[in-house]
């Protein structure tokens, strides 16, 4: 079970007690009550609450059960009742899940559909299959007005009609009054929701924009000759795009009533507005516009962060490409093997996270070379680094939706994904044509959103690096990072062919190969930055890092050896800093590990440099 599950689980516990064992799936979902009234899913660690018809993530959870206190703060909560630091609260949430449902019924008092609100701002519409689940489709299914059953059994009672289940809802809780709505939001009502308030007394009360008077027009003009008689209330006070659970939530019941009472009965028809008609797709699911930013938003957005500083941007598309043999995919492992590990790459920072490698070549020597990078950088943990031993075929649909349910098995937020090589990933496809291209560029793009991590295609040049990658320049059109890989001499040179959101650098990068042991009986290549920046970047120690090295220094001189056992270094360090903590120490030993200044292994200490000069 993954961090993210345990933590959802526990903070249930706590709220819920012990679930109901005969009602839940080990290991997948877990329900409380009875009759499983409350339920949690492990893989998604998401919630639902039947009873009070809401749902949500961790956070989502905590502001619904737990004790808020005075600040009203879920982050301080989380921290304070649970131990989970505020900087790691940011990945409880999932990317998507169910917040409320709002079930549709139909004249027998039967569950004919349901509305569900997602997080982000979006809505599916399922009907029940018979079996206890439900159907993501109700395109064979008539429309109906929301609440049916008490319009049906409040024969008598005047109908409000509201945009969306929330204001309905509003209304039903404030005094029990016979509230409805259709799905969709607005511009969604039809004439097969106005038959069912045939004779009776309708107030239509609509939000306030543009787009609600509209809708309310098209309401009125529906039920004209239908309903007995209408009302329609345009709420005094609200704000723009305001409702009437905003009125409510700001004055009584007993107002709004007051308001309805003096209102006039409509007397004419009105003209049907000219409001953008809704859009379903073949699923009966509403089309939602895209949502565009003004300039407030675009000048508040956040700079470019880097998952590989300066190289890689986070949640981005990226390529490198060079010709073969020229240590494309050495730089690719490298890389990612440096987010896995949250290690430095090559004098850069990187930020630490999961990583899917799909080896479509040479996944052969896979094992080799993991295993001399981490002898040779000194790295003795376990890394969340997943390889999938195989080319997947990004042309074809199927070989998609199984890459999409392998990353989803997987449990894991991935920082990264790589695929190399993209001529592996598609298959029988024409690299050169624009279209073909095109499907693949959209496969990556479906991965990136997906994972939400930063995705690195691993490419061919052409003839020659200095004519560009392989294949068809909308790839390079569509990446945010384009890094050309080559060869000088024996050296690897890699360069910033394009950086769409930030400065590229300028300089390429060298790297020396050396060759280093994978194992007793195997060797493999591992790459050395040599370049100016890099000599510069090891020199800029700070001063309790340069004492944790002239300890280790000391100790090896006088040793007379070329590695000591840790607990020497430590002792050599104690007494070189003798007044500074011993959390100060530990911290200045790790940073000259991360930047790769010394290596341990075995718990045998050695300064990187220093002895494979001696070697």
């Amino acid at each position: 079970m993954t961090n993210l599950a345990a933590h959802a689980e526990r903070i249930a516990r706590h709220y819920w007690g012990e679930p109901n064992a005969k009602l839940s799936q080990q290991g997948r979902t877990l329900r409380w009550g009875t009759n499983g009234s409350k339920e949690l899913d492990l893989q998604k660690s998401v919630f639902y609450d039947f009873e009070r018809g809401s749902g949500g993530g961790i956070t989502q959870m905590v502001r619904e059960y737990g004790k808020l206190g005075i600040s009203g703060s879920v982050a301080d909560v989380l921290e304070r009742d649970f131990g989970i630091q505020k900087q790691a609260q940011k990945a409880l949430e999932p990317k998507q899940y169910i917040q409320r449902i709002y079930s549709y019924f139909d004249t027998d008092g039967a569950e004919a559909y349901q509305a569900c609100r997602l997080y982000p701002k979006s809505f599916r519409l399922r009907q029940p299959d018979g079996r206890g689940g439900y159907l993501y489709s109700v395109k064979d299914i008539e429309p109906l007005p929301y609440n049916l059953p008490a319009i049906i059994q409040n024969p008598d009672e005047p109908v409000f009609i509201v945009e969306g289940e929330k204001c309905a809802d509003a209304l039903i809780e404030a005094g029990g009054l016979v509230a409805t709505t259709n799905h969709g939001g607005s511009g969604k009502w039809l004439d097969t929701h106005s038959k069912h308030l045939a004779g009776r007394s309708v107030i239509v009360l609509p939000d306030n924009d543009q787009a609600g008077r509209t809708h309310a027009d098209k309401v009125i003009a529906s039920l004209w000759g239908v309903a007995d008689r209408i009302k329609r209330i345009d709420l005094p006070g609200l704000e723009e795009k305001g409702d009437v659970a905003d009125f409510l939530s700001e004055r009584t019941l007993d107002e709004l009533m007051d308001i309805v009472r003096q209102a006039p009965v409509v007397t004419a028809q009105p003209e049907a507005g000219d409001e953008v008609p809704a859009v379903e797709d073949a699923d009966g699911n509403e089309i939602v516009p895209f949502e565009t930013l003004d300039q407030d938003a675009v000048w508040s957005m956040p700079p470019v962060e880097f998952l590989v500083d300066q190289l890689l941007p986070e949640s981005a598309f990226c390529m490198m490409y060079g010709a073969p043999g020229t240590g494309k995919s050495f730089l690719a492992i490298d890389m990612a093997l440096s987010v896995a590990h949250g290690t430095e790459w090559q004098g850069f920072e990187v930020k630490q996270g999961s990583v899917l490698y799909i080896a479509g070549e040479g996944v052969g020597g896979f094992g080799k070379r993991w295993k001399a990078w981490s002898k040779h950088k000194g790295v003795t943990d376990k890394a969340p680094l997943f390889v999938l031993p195989l080319a997947v075929n990004f042309m074809d649909e199927d070989e998609m939706t199984r890459l999409m349910l392998t990353i989803d098995r997987l449990d894991q937020r991935f920082a990264m994904v790589v695929v190399d090589t993209v001529h592996r990933s598609m298959h029988g496809a024409e690299e050169n044509s624009a279209a073909e291209m095109a499907k693949f560029i959209d496969a990556c793009d479906a991965i990136q959103r997906h994972t939400g991590g930063t995705m690195l295609a691993v490419h061919h040049a052409g003839k020659s690096t200095t004519q560009g990658a392989r294949g068809s320049n909308s790839l390079l059109g569509a990446v945010s990072t384009s890094l050309a890989v080559g060869k000088v001499d024996t050296q690897v040179v890699l360069k910033v062919e394009k950086q769409k959101d930030a400065e590229p650098i300028e300089d390429g990068l060298t790297f020396n190969m050396l060759t280093v042991p994978a194992s007793i009986s195997e060797t493999s290549v591992v790459l050395e930055r040599t370049d100016e920046a890099t000599q510069r970047n090891r020199a800029a120690l700070n001063f309790e890092q340069q004492i944790a090295l002239e300890a280790l220094r000391s100790a090896l001189i006088d040793k007379s050896a070329k590695s000591v056992h840790k607990d020497v270094w430590h002792a050599y360090h104690n007494a070189k800093a003798p007044d500074e903590t011993g959390g100060k120490r530990r911290d200045a030993r790790n940073a000259l590990q991360k930047k790769r200044v010394i290596a341990i292994e075995n718990n045998m200490c050695w300064v990187i440099n220093e002895l494979e000069e001696n070697v």
